[in-house]
């Protein structure tokens, strides 16, 4: 039987030592997400998030990646910037 994703979500719990960059609120799309993203990356494919600006894509793949560190993961971080330039 199939369960709706809010059924799923950790609730937030505040902790005052953490910078505020480093807090992170669980809702049922970043679930979503974080869950595809460690079913992908634990049978090695590849995995590719789009959207517009602004939607959390780079902070979800962050804290997953976060995450599966604790499980022996060696992430390595690539940034690239969504600016563009006129010529």
């Amino acid at each position: 039987m199939f369960k709706p994703w809010d059924s799923k979500v950790e609730g937030f719990v505040y902790d005052k030592e953490k910078a505020y960059f480093d807090l992170f609120v669980n809702t049922s799309d970043t679930y979503k997400h974080r869950h595809i993203l460690e079913l992908l990356l634990g049978i090695e494919q590849p995995c590719f998030f789009t959207g517009t600006t602004g939607v959390g894509k780079t902070v979800v793949i962050l804290n997953t990646l976060e995450r599966l560190a604790t499980q022996g993961v060696v992430p390595i971080n690539i940034n690239f910037s969504a600016q563009t330039t006129s010529l």
